[in-house]
């Protein structure tokens, strides 16, 4: 009966920390954000990140991959109208400003990433084809948030992807970026063993001269998976938990 007890209490509690987690696992989106420097005040749907930069960013993903290991985090105009954003709310980029030979920061759409704990991310970007766009994504994966107000979004950043310029904003390291010349394609990365921490994603259209400059919709999936444990270790632990075994039945005996 005892044991029972026990297995009924241990399924409340889990039962409550996955009610808890499924509420604060979401996108926050800033429904107030602009093409203004340090415009990232709000309000937000789902509450405003401890941002100190001046880079304008207009969502953060807050990763719950210690409780969900295995969650994607879609940032989306159809999820910011679920997180409370008005139906008129756009997630989108404009120009080919991600492009290499036409780089500017003035054209970036800038989110965050709040990660709970150790591990893999796959970040995906693609057109969002529910607003009929022909978005040819790039993004750029930085660690760190802008952590003071001397950031400034006009200026061009990217001539060389592998080294790219943090636009002025300090507490930025260059991670990674991936990029696509398809119309409508989706650029792609695994990011493998980061560091529980802050990371910053900066979003823009990678499209060749004369395809569409205006405002283009995407839409980012973030799917979060453990860090793999390697083999030895596995067989370590259960030579381990074998030898623990035959320790205390000797004892036992």
């Amino acid at each position: 009966m005892t044991q029972f007890r026990k297995l009924a209490i241990a399924g409340a509690v889990t039962a409550l920390m996955m009610s808890a987690t499924a509420a604060e696992a979401h996108v926050s989106y800033n429904t107030g954000a602009s093409t203004a420097n340090n415009n990232a005040v709000g309000p937000w749907t789902g509450g405003a990140p401890s941002y100190d930069g001046k880079l304008p960013v207009t969502w953060v993903a807050n990763v719950h991959n210690d409780i969900n290991p295995n969650a994607t985090y879609e940032v989306s105009k159809a999820n910011a109208i679920e997180e409370g954003a008005a139906s008129s709310y756009a997630v989108e980029t404009v120009a080919n400003r991600w492009n290499p030979t036409r780089s500017w920061g003035n054209a970036l759409d800038f989110g965050l990433i709040d990660l709970h704990t150790t591990g893999n991310l796959l970040i995906q970007v693609a057109a969002d084809a529910s607003q009929s766009s022909t978005f040819t994504p790039g993004f750029t994966l930085f660690s760190g948030w802008a952590d003071t107000a001397t950031g400034n979004k006009h200026g061009s950043w990217n001539q060389n992807p592998n080294a790219p310029t943090t636009l002025g904003a300090t507490g930025l390291t260059y991670l990674g970026h991936a990029s696509t010349t398809i119309a409508g394609g989706v650029a792609s990365y695994l990011f493998t063993g980061l560091a529980a921490g802050h990371y910053s994603l900066w979003i823009g259209g990678n499209g060749p001269t004369g395809s569409p400059v205006g405002s283009q919709s995407y839409v980012a999936n973030i799917t979060a998976s453990p860090v793999p444990v390697p083999g030895a270790a596995w067989l370590f632990g259960s030579a381990l938990a074998g030898f623990v075994g035959l320790r205390r039945r000797k004892m036992a005996a």
